[in-house]
């Protein structure tokens, strides 16, 4: 009988408070259905790039190309990190390990890391990202000097930004 009690008392409550780990899904698959994804927590893969302009998470070949306003997006979310509003991360980040090597084999098939003529290779990485998808409705804006971008990031020319808590919600892939 005490065992029971124990079990049930101590026991139940760790089996229940388990998260189940995190699904990840592919930068071309989010794109694909972005409306779908707005607002979002998600777990994301694939090239993780860092340049003096800012932080993205993209793909190069998606079989979907997202338009809008005439013109042709890159299939890429700008990361922003902002710890004041993104959502927190679980206490133990877990993500589908057999999924995530799956989802990083698409990933691979159609993208490269870019290999820069000086310095590091760092630039660039494999990467899962954990953070909230959001999008503009207008993606493109009519001014009085004419039709302009309303993406994020650099020169606005993401459709979409990843709102991360900060570097520790990016896990690099290494080969």
């Amino acid at each position: 009988m005490r065992f029971a009690i124990f079990f049930t008392f101590f026991c139940c409550p760790l089996l229940i408070a388990a998260e189940p780990p995190l699904r990840p899904v592919t930068v071309c698959e989010v794109m694909q259905d972005l409306s779908a994804y707005d607002g979002k927590v998600v777990a994301v893969v694939g090239r993780f790039s860092s340049r003096q302009a800012g932080r993205w998470l993209g793909e190069q070949k998606c079989p979907q190309k997202l338009l809008a306003g005439g013109q042709e997006w890159p299939d890429a979310f700008w990361l922003d990190y902002d710890p004041a509003t993104a959502p927190k991360p679980p206490a133990v980040l877990a993500v589908d390990a057999p999924l995530l090597a799956q989802k990083l084999r698409e990933v691979k098939l159609g993208t490269a890391l870019t290999k820069l003529p000086f310095g590091s290779s760092d630039y660039d990485n494999w990467a899962v990202v954990y953070g909230r998808v959001e999008r503009r409705k207008d993606l493109v804006v009519t001014t009085p000097a004419g039709a302009r971008k309303n993406g994020f990031g650099y020169g606005n020319s993401s459709p979409a930004r990843l709102v991360c808590h900060g570097d520790a919600v990016v896990i690099f892939l290494n080969d």
